[in-house]
């Protein structure tokens, strides 16, 4: 793994979302980082797949809170993720 990095998977920051389709009846997992530190160049707000968060890393951030022990967790999460977008239906509330 990268020495001396940040990875964004492991931060308290990093948070997983919803975005829903074009009906709002399905939806992917999305992942953004909750002190807009991912920013594309137009100035908006970047998310990521949730697949590739394990990848995310900076060489710095101000805002990085460590949510664990660095190492076991992103191997595992490297595992666990699917490697491509998940469709999930939502559930009807009766």
């Amino acid at each position: 793994m990268e020495e001396n990095k940040v990875f964004c998977a492991n931060c308290m920051h990093c948070t997983v979302f919803r975005h829903y389709e074009g009906d709002n009846k399905t939806f992917v997992l999305r992942v953004r980082c909750n002190k807009k530190q991912w920013l594309k160049r137009s100035g908006e707000e970047k998310v990521h797949k949730y697949f590739t968060v394990a990848r995310r890393t900076m060489d710095e951030c101000d805002y990085y809170v460590e949510a664990g022990d660095l190492y076991p967790y992103i191997k595992n999460l490297r595992k666990a993720l699917p490697v491509k977008d998940e469709l999930y239906q939502v559930e009807a509330h009766s």
